[in-house]
């Protein structure tokens, strides 16, 4: 009997260290029902976004042009077959009559790591944060900094 369980903690600590412990939080999550939801990050991201001093409500026609260009992409050089990154870009393709988009220019921790000055816009529905995404950077020799692909999107 002692070796049984013996064997299947084993098998379960080997299991872990080859999967990269990726299995340890999701059983943390049924055993400990109190830790965060998946979502926790997006969601303190959004809750930032939305109370940001910088943020910019965009006209109707600034967001139909920003929704547009959302969708086909325009914020996005590399990473266009980046499959997450493209299902949030679609999300802006179907604006409902009372959604809102907010504009960020160069604003800190707006994009979506910390530390990184970010062009972003932030799509609210139904008065709640739902998606944002971030223009994204290219190296510019000339100016020995990182600069937005475009401008803006409006």
């Amino acid at each position: 009997m002692k070796t049984t369980i013996s064997i299947i903690i084993l098998a379960i600590v080997g299991a872990c260290v080859f999967s990269a412990c990726t299995v340890l939080p999701t059983i943390a999550a049924i055993v400990d029902p109190s830790s965060p939801p998946e979502d926790w990050a997006e969601k303190a991201h959004f809750a930032k976004l939305m109370s940001h001093p910088k943020k910019k409500l965009l006209t109707e026609d600034e967001k139909l042009r920003a929704s547009k260009n959302i969708c086909v992409l325009k914020h996005l050089d590399k990473y266009k077959n980046n499959k997450y990154l493209v299902k949030k870009s679609k999300t802006f393709c179907t604006l409902k009559q009372n959604d809102k988009i907010y504009f960020y220019d160069w604003c800190m921790e707006c994009g979506g790591g910390a530390g990184l000055n970010g062009t972003s816009y932030l799509l609210v529905r139904n008065g709640k944060a739902f998606k944002s995404v971030t223009i994204e950077q290219k190296y510019s020799k000339e100016l020995k900094k990182s600069v937005p692909i475009v401008d803006r999107l409006h």
